[in-house]
């Protein structure tokens, strides 16, 4: 193969929140050893997305005024407006997927010719797996109708590349196809994956426990209930800690050094997003003000009398998979599978972690009256008070009912119909152009 010259990158130190994840270039090599490798695959894991935060404005979780700082760069996305958007509207990320994904590529297909000991080589080579089946998943759920099994073998998807090759055409493949890569570069993962859990300050690398949540969000996306329920058990077999905000609200169970961490790599909220948003009154009605203990710590009153989100832009918020994922994953499967009393068992155990004593009393009498329907319902509710502000939402919208929004913005009533096209984001134009294929 050509050798080509790569940026070298290096973690600095973790000694403070500020420096989490901080990452600096320190010169040009060809990577040969598996600690040059290890440094070029760090440099894959810091290339910056921020398409949570770009379909956070898509959802029903923000409002947004006309006279907010920088608007123009969020008023298509906050509309929907995906036909002639401004050309001042920020972009959902499609290059620097793939970037990621080259890099990726890079450490798989020269495993053999890297020096040095085998079992970091081998926990190397299963990081680039898990990163990139994680670019394709983000890839597929953004530009491809979500998961069905009747359709997946005819809905377009994405291109694939595994190998880059500049006289090889990329022609789209379909969900079925993406999916399948995506759970074979999983299975890779986890048979070269050596280290269970990532210690605090490189847990934006995968570890096993970080292979298997993010496995079983992609089998509970296909609607394999059983199967994403075995391997969200599988994971929280390695942690299953969940923090009790009646015992300790020093941190939210998002941030990176929470015991419920497991992977915080994703960027899911922005100086813009925190500063000149505030949080939509849909979203402040789903909570219980009073007994709701996230509340009071997702969010701020202003002076106005609107919330923003807590949830901001530092890099201690990076989050991809905790362990409250997992519990509720679980709860939602059981109630898929008809196992109602099981699904509420569930659900109660990890509500009492979020609720005040008096709350948490209502809340399990309130939940041990709910039919299937009305059960699955508040699972989903209890996801979105969970994960508020956290890149959720939009996928959550997108794999199940698909509802009908509705929002003002400058006066003007702007609605998303149900199942409306546009829950399915369309290619960059900058991709349209550079692979005609899309």
């Amino acid at each position: 193969m050509k050798k080509i010259i790569y940026s070298i990158f290096i973690v600095l130190s973790f000694i403070s929140c500020d420096d989490y994840l901080d990452i600096e270039p320190v010169g040009q090599v060809i990577p040969k050893s598996v600690e040059e490798y290890r440094s070029f695959l760090t440099s894959a894991y810091s290339i910056a997305k921020e398409h949570k935060v770009l379909t956070t404005y898509r959802t029903d979780e923000l409002s947004l005024s006309e006279d907010a700082l920088g608007v123009e760069h969020y008023e298509d996305l906050f509309i929907w407006n995906d036909v002639n958007p401004s050309p001042l509207a920020s972009v959902f990320p499609y290059a620097s997927l793939y970037n990621t994904i080259f890099y990726a590529n890079h450490v798989i297909n020269n495993e053999a010719t890297i020096e040095g000991n085998q079992l970091d080589k081998e926990q190397l080579v299963g990081e680039a797996y898990a990163l990139r089946a994680m670019q394709y998943f983000e890839l597929i759920n953004l530009y491809a109708k979500p998961y069905h099994k009747t359709t997946a073998n005819t809905d377009a998807g994405v291109p694939i590349t595994l190998k880059y090759d500049s006289e090889k055409e990329y022609p789209v493949k379909t969900v079925e196809e993406v999916y399948a890569l995506i759970l074979s570069d999983l299975a890779q993962a986890e048979s070269l994956i050596k280290i269970e859990k990532q210690e605090v300050g490189y847990n934006y690398r995968f570890s096993m426990i970080a292979v298997k949540a993010f496995k079983s969000r992609v089998y509970l996306y296909q609607q394999e209930w059983q199967k994403a329920m075995d391997i969200a058990n599988e994971a929280l077999a390695m942690n299953a800690k969940i923090q009790n905000l009646n015992v300790d609200s020093s941190i939210m169970p998002s941030e990176y050094n929470s015991v419920e961490s497991i992977l915080a790599l994703e960027t899911v909220a922005s100086f813009d997003m925190v500063n000149n948003t505030t949080i939509s009154n849909t979203l402040i009605d789903a909570y219980n003000q009073s007994e709701d203990l996230r509340f009071s710590l997702y969010f701020k009153q202003k002076t106005d009398g609107s919330f923003r989100s807590k949830k901001n832009a530092e890099n201690k918020f990076k989050v991809s998979y905790r362990t409250a994922e997992l519990h509720l994953t679980i709860a939602e499967c059981l109630a898929a599978l008809n196992e109602d009393v099981l699904a509420k068992e569930k659900l109660i155990s990890f509500a009492e972690n979020r609720y005040t004593t008096d709350g948490f009393t209502a809340y399990k009498a309130s939940v041990n009256t709910l039919n299937n329907n009305d059960l699955k319902t508040e699972i989903l509710e209890e996801r979105r008070r969970e994960f508020a502000i956290e890149g959720h939402r939009w996928n959550d919208l997108r794999r199940t009912t698909q509802p009908k929004l509705v929002k003002t913005f400058n006066g003007v009533t702007y609605t998303l119909d149900k199942n409306d096209d546009r829950y399915v984001i369309p290619f960059p134009n900058d991709a349209t152009i550079n692979n005609p294929n899309l």
